[in-house]
């Protein structure tokens, strides 16, 4: 199956990764919880998420990456009228090129809060310039999550969860390539030999899956602290590839993600 992707990213083999520009951070997850809060509150998450950046898409052999992630989402029961919904921002990448995404949704507990539901929505524009190449990318997607608790504690509780997320992408650009013009490359260092510039550009439609578990910390509290979450996660999803400037069968990907939130809000006296 084939999309017409905008794409145009720097990178090196991936044998020599750890020495290349990565750039267009893509996670496959929001990485925010189905868990609605138990009041009125903030949480705030950190971590690394499973995802790939779209200059892994002109390699040779495409490969997952973990993403750097800060995320708040807030929820506000009482003061919008609207039980369940969710506002947040995110932003997620390495310094210089970090898109700031504004996400929306809806959460809904089961079961006495036994298992939750939630649906989100996201989308945001980024560009960057790096080490003499560029992209500009636009990407609007959703999210599916569930989370179910194996058993309630007072202290601690064991949880394991998952989602289906997919995203559309457009995006454009330019890349520097070795002497074939196939795959890209960082582009040379100011002393080297100038290497081969491309452009290409395209758009498609990306699905993502994960799992995970988790663990939650003091969640039953009447405080204003609503309870601590450490969630461990695996994506796999699909990612464009291009070769020789033009888009081919989209390949699939796999990483891991690991995040820590924290909620405060409203105290069970104030609801």
């Amino acid at each position: 199956m084939r999309h017409q992707l905008l794409l145009s990213f720097p990178v090196a083999a991936a044998a020599l990764a750890s020495a290349c520009t990565s750039m267009g951070p893509t996670p496959a997850t929001t990485g925010f919880t189905a868990r609605p809060m138990p009041r009125d509150g903030l949480e705030v998450q950190a971590g690394l998420l499973p995802g790939h950046y779209l200059s892994s898409s002109v390699v040779e052999s495409p490969d997952g990456s973990s993403i750097e992630q800060l995320s708040a989402a807030a929820q506000a029961d009482e003061l919008v009228g609207i039980p369940g919904l969710v506002l947040g921002v995110r932003a997620f990448g390495q310094e210089g090129d970090r898109p700031i995404e504004p996400v929306i949704g809806y959460r809904r507990a089961l079961a006495g809060g036994a298992a939750s539901v939630a649906g989100f929505l996201y989308g945001a524009h980024a560009e960057h310039e790096e080490n003499g190449a560029s992209y500009e990318a636009t990407r609007l997607g959703g999210e599916l999550a569930g989370d179910v608790r194996i058993f309630r504690h007072r202290w601690i509780e064991p949880h394991v969860f998952g989602g289906f997320n997919v995203h559309r992408l457009t995006a454009a650009g330019t890349y520097c390539t070795d002497e074939t013009m196939r795959w890209g490359q960082d582009c040379a260092e100011p002393d080297e030999p100038p290497k081969p510039v491309v452009s290409a550009t395209a758009r498609g439609v990306f699905p993502a899956a994960h799992v995970g578990i988790a663990a939650e910390f003091l969640r039953h509290r009447d405080a204003w602290f609503h309870g601590a979450r450490v969630a461990f996660m695996a994506s796999g999803g699909t990612m464009p590839h291009v070769e020789s400037s033009m888009q081919t069968d989209d390949e699939a990907y796999f990483a891991f993600g690991m995040t820590v939130s924290v909620g405060i809000g409203a105290g069970a006296a104030d609801d």
